[in-house]
């Protein structure tokens, strides 16, 4: 099972610290997403109550802070700004690449719809020395509108277009990756999505199609019948918007069994979670076909877990140099 681990820094410390920097706003609709079904109102009821307004969160700046501090004492960790939602609606959104780029983490990768990535927005973000910005544009001319639920695919395009032109101008490190994902209604707009984000863009990548544990009806019934390990225990840690440690991003109500510890907690910190006896067993349960922690029970997502060459560690270290992994 250490094996799995892939080198001596990833057992002392996860690989990639994914931090939630949201639960609940988002901008977009996405047909493949549970928080854009919500929005756009055909969720399943599970989904709708997760995410009603109430238990909207937006993660504090201590959380956050706490976070990147023992991220950039790492050299080959790397730190991933995701939400459940849109990540450039959190207000401090500049502010926290910005910090953890002054504390020394070595890398910085965020997500964005980039509807909101205006030129004065993409020009702090690019000052703040941003490692990867990961656009995520599901569909292209004739399938957008369907598979994003918005009318705003020019402006999408126009908004990239014009920070990878602003990026060059000012020299800046920043690579851009443009994502979708490989799901049924984009596949006649695939090839065409893929030739004109190729052009541009300095990667395009294509995300499996999952279910986001369940939340949302893929339409897949074939499973393999051997299930290998999800590289998740063994690459990442998740951190909740209120500071909670996740075993898996997929533990969205973050119930108690899901959670690892909270990193405002001053006896705590990722390294000793992610070294403790608690997350080991399930290591253990998981690598031997017995899936104790309660997402992972019923879960097809892992289908799409990426090892090795498929990984995104591969793309940042041996696409854009970064040293991770």
């Amino acid at each position: 099972m250490d094996d799995l681990f892939g080198s001596a820094a990833a057992r002392s410390f996860p690989t990639c610290t994914q931090v939630t920097l949201l639960h609940g706003p988002c901008n977009a609709r996405c047909l493949a997403c549970p928080v854009g079904r919500v929005q756009f109102g055909d969720a399943d009821a599970a989904s709708k109550a997760e995410f009603s307004r109430e238990r909207w969160r937006t993660m504090p700046w201590e959380v956050f802070t706490t976070v990147a501090d023992e991220v950039g004492s790492h050299p080959e960790a790397w730190l991933r700004l995701h939400a459940r939602g849109e990540p450039l609606l959190h207000p401090r959104f500049v502010d926290m690449i910005a910090y953890a780029k002054n504390v020394g983490v070595t890398c910085v990768q965020a997500f964005t719809n980039a509807i909101a990535l205006t030129e004065p927005r993409a020009r702090t973000i690019l000052e703040t020395g941003l490692d990867t910005l990961e656009c995520s544009v599901h569909g292209h001319d004739r399938t957008y509108e369907a598979l994003m639920r918005t009318t705003r695919f020019e402006q999408v395009k126009a908004n990239i277009l014009g920070f990878l032109a602003l990026r060059d101008a000012l020299g800046a490190p920043t690579r851009v990756v443009v994502s979708a994902v490989d799901q049924p209604l984009f596949q006649p707009d695939k090839a065409d999505h893929q030739a004109f984000w190729e052009r541009h863009a300095d990667a395009v990548i294509y995300r499996p199609y999952h279910s986001w544990g369940n939340r949302i009806d893929t339409g897949c019934s074939s499973v393999p019948e051997t299930r290998h390990p999800c590289s998740q225990l063994w690459n990442r840690c998740t951190v909740g918007p209120t500071g909670n440690v996740l075993a898996c991003f997929n533990s969205w109500t973050e119930e108690p069994t899901e959670v690892l510890g909270n990193v405002l907690d001053p006896k705590t910190t990722i390294a000793d979670l992610w070294q403790s006896a608690r997350f080991g067993e399930l290591r253990t349960d998981h690598a031997a076909g017995r899936y104790t922690l309660p997402c992972c029970a019923n879960c097809t997502d892992w289908t799409g877990s990426s090892w090795g060459e498929n990984s995104y560690e591969n793309l940042l270290r041996n696409r854009f140099g970064k040293a991770v992994g």
